[in-house]
């Protein structure tokens, strides 16, 4: 910065030189000259303030901190300068990254999320592994007794510690006798009962969500396609023997009990062969089902997201007996074989007269249609083999059986049984000064979202209205609940927890889907339940039921944040806030109100341009091909469109917010060995690093996912920014800048 200097006084006396060196003063002179003289002075003044600032003084300041440093040498590491920006500005950011950052596991990939996860996850492990403090939650203690006696469990322990096992097992029914002829297949009570004793689903998964008409009050059961399909049962080396049922059923046979009576430690001789993949290869018919099964999944899960629908239960069986022909389920068996010991309140309404009138939640009838038809020309001896392989792998990732079951085994258990608690470890993480930075972030993206909405020429007043009441109505949560302690005491206050792993597992799928389905007959408690995504996970998410959007501490770290400029900041966890807020107002979230209900809430006006605006960026993205180790895929339009329009209106929210801290605060220096990119081109770089990555088996480019691939949410988003187009003088026709319209919706 420049300085001034500021002289009073009352008058001026001026003064000469003698030969001798003294000054002589002159009492006498003229207005004439003291006003020449005052402005040959200002002039030389001014002018030296000129040569300064042109000359002299640089027109920026570079940034030292050591926050500045680690940011320099990460975007550095990155940055491809082989390439040119306009060309391709993934390329450019990224281009370096798999060089410098070489993959730390097995899995032949590598991204920031990859290397902040591992830093959490060894954060969580020292916070497993310490003593318990008097002053921690009782519920941190639970998690550790439980981790350690994980840890414990060996092949070799006594039979009784089975025993809580067995009696589970025969309760589900997968007895001895099971797969005779003879035993018919009671689907109901099985399914029903592996989901209550494992917290299993395998044709289909049941859980609890928002009532869409009215979010505030209980929630409703609600039917859906298994989100955890490849969880347990995908297998990649699956052969298809060419082996016929009646030859193959003895071999399964003995496959299954080998392996049951091995889990429930009954003495048998361990094979190390008979694995669940020893156990589909024993018929082609099988395999076979599995497969279909499969396709029937990636269908579901490669399909658009939808509201689900209200629909009574009598409505559903209706339906569902349509679909199935010849295949029959019971849904209201089914319900109330579920329900019995977890809501014995929705059991008693389910075993009355009014049970067909019971509401329930579907979604994706689609699934469910193909999965009936599915089971409708499957034959019943394949149904059971079926459900016993699935609950095998349930038995052989959950309880110990040899070398596969170790120290990351029982990490990874503990984690998805004790996720809030895993999450305390992060627990005063964020300071006083990261929390006013994030609130005054948030504060400035809801800003630049409102100046956006003011702008939208395609809205009336009306819908800008309402979305305006919307916007000022959204919460924001950071980091981990304000009141941890008493949520974790009060969720796991009635769980006990043993030194024996296999009690504990039983115990804690019984409770936590009793705790969870409590919401069944009891108002939801916003401001005490658990977040949907704990504190030590590195992900954000968007509640449109609630109207609210949560950033994980774990997230809140770089290089998304902490990058020591405002620039890179805004540019990765800033638009990381305005994508999870854009949700919001995407294709889906715009159905929601202000308080989180489904309801036509803007004018039929509004709502046709936005379908025109919506529709011009499916066509954008559709048929857009990304080609990786010689294999190209091509982009679904629709299937993208809610991430797509999140990713857009994120970056150009948070840019405009960062825009006005810049007015606000002032230009901020740059960073040392990186002096020629301006804020604003740093902004770019910092929204472009987050997604740097690599995977040789490109598994960011399966149907399950609604995102656009990494390299297509850089190189698209930023084509269809003017404001990246400004900043790095993109010409209008490069690749960046491809064309002077742009499809965008705000």
């Amino acid at each position: 910065m420049g300085f001034q200097e500021h002289i009073e006084g009352k008058g001026i006396s001026s003064f000469t030189i003698s030969q001798n060196g003294n000054a002589i003063f002159q009492k006498k002179y003229s207005k004439k000259k003291i006003t020449i003289s005052i402005l040959t002075v200002i002039a030389m003044f001014l002018a030296a303030i000129f040569i300064y600032y042109s000359y002299i003084k640089p027109e920026y300041t570079i940034c030292q901190s050591k926050s500045c440093l680690k940011s320099a040498v990460t975007l550095i590491n990155c940055i491809n300068e082989t390439v040119e920006p306009c060309e391709d500005f993934y390329e450019f950011s990224c281009g370096m990254f798999e060089t410098n950052y070489p993959y730390y596991s097995n899995t032949n990939e590598n991204s920031w999320i990859t290397i902040m996860t591992l830093k959490i996850k060894h954060r969580v492990k020292k916070f497993l592994s310490k003593e318990n403090e008097k002053n921690e939650p009782k519920a941190v203690h639970k998690t550790r007794k439980f981790y350690q006696a994980c840890l414990n469990s060996t092949e070799d322990q006594v039979s009784n510690k089975y025993d809580p096992l067995w009696d589970i097992w025969e309760k589900v029914g997968l007895n001895i006798n099971y797969l005779n002829d003879s035993v018919p297949l009671e689907i109901e009570t099985i399914l029903a009962r592996v989901k209550v004793y494992l917290n299993l689903a395998i044709f289909f998964d049941i859980d609890i969500d928002d009532d869409p008409r009215n979010s505030s009050s209980h929630s409703l059961l609600i039917i859906d396609q298994n989100r955890e399909s490849n969880k347990y049962r995908k297998r990649n080396n699956m052969k298809k023997n060419n082996v016929n049922i009646e030859e193959a059923l003895p071999k399964f046979s003995e496959y299954f009990n080998l392996l049951v009576e091995k889990l429930l430690n009954r003495n048998q001789t361990y094979i190390k062969q008979l694995k669940v993949d020893g156990l589909m290869n024993t018929t082609y018919e099988l395999v076979y089902f599995e497969e279909e099964f499969s396709q029937v999944l990636r269908n579901a899960l490669s399909s658009k997201n939808v509201i689900p629908e209200v629909i009574t239960l009598g409505e559903f069986q209706e339906l569902t007996d349509l679909s199935g022909g010849k295949f029959k389920f019971n849904w209201t068996l089914y319900l109330r074989e579920l329900t019995r010991d977890i809501q014995p309140k929705v059991y008693e309404i389910l075993t009355s007269e009014n049970a067909d009138n019971y509401e329930l939640l579907i979604s994706n009838r689609e699934y469910l249609d193909e999965m009936l038809i599915l089971l409708s020309k499957t034959p019943t001896i394949i149904i059971k083999m079926s459900i016993l392989s699935h609950v095998v792998a349930i038995l052989e990732n959950n309880f110990p059986t040899g070398e596969s079951f170790n120290y990351e085994h029982c990490f990874s258990l503990t984690s998805d049984f004790f996720g809030m608690v895993t999450g305390y470890s992060m627990i005063n993480t964020l300071d006083n000064s990261s929390k006013a930075s994030l609130t005054e972030m948030t504060d400035n993206i809801k800003w630049a979202l409102r100046k956006m909405v003011h702008e939208a020429s395609w809205m009336d007043d009306e819908t800008k209205n309402a979305t305006l009441r919307k916007l000022a109505n959204t919460k924001t949560y950071f980091g981990y609940p304000y009141n941890y302690d008493n949520i974790l005491n009060n969720l796991f206050e009635n769980l006990n927890v043993t030194d024996n792993h296999i009690e504990n597992i039983i115990s804690i799928s019984m409770f936590n889907t009793k705790s969870n389905w409590k919401y069944l007959t009891e108002d939801r408690d916003w401001e005490n339940q658990t977040w949907q995504v704990t504190p030590d996970e590195v992900n954000a998410y968007c509640y449109n039921s609630m109207n609210a959007f949560f950033m994980p501490a774990a997230i809140l770290q770089a290089p998304l944040y902490h990058n020591g400029i405002q620039a890179l900041n805004y540019g990765a966890i800033g638009s990381t806030i305005g994508h999870e807020l854009s949700h919001n107002y995407d294709n889906t979230g715009r159905l929601y109100n202000e308080l989180g209900n489904v309801m036509q809430w803007w004018t039929n006006s509004s709502y046709e341009e936005y379908t025109k605006r919506a529709g011009c960026l499916i066509s954008h993205y559709d048929g857009i091909k990304v080609v990786s180790h010689n294999t190209t895929f091509v982009i679904n339009g629709e299937k993208t469109l809610d991430e797509n329009i999140a990713d857009i209106t994120g970056l150009k929210e948070a840019y405009y917010a960062y825009r006005r801290y810049v007015d606000i605060h002032g230009q901020e220096p740059r960073l040392p060995g990186l002096e020629r990119y301006s804020q604003e081109q740093l902004f770019f770089l910092g929204y472009a690093n987050q997604y740097c990555h690599y995977d040789d088996t490109d598994s960011q480019f399966d149907n399950f996912s609604s995102h656009s691939p990494n390299v297509v949410r850089v190189r698209e988003v930023l084509s269809l920014s003017p404001e990246f187009a400004k900043a790095w003088s993109c010409p209008i026709g490069s690749p960046m800048n491809p064309k002077k319209d742009k499809c965008r919706i705000w």
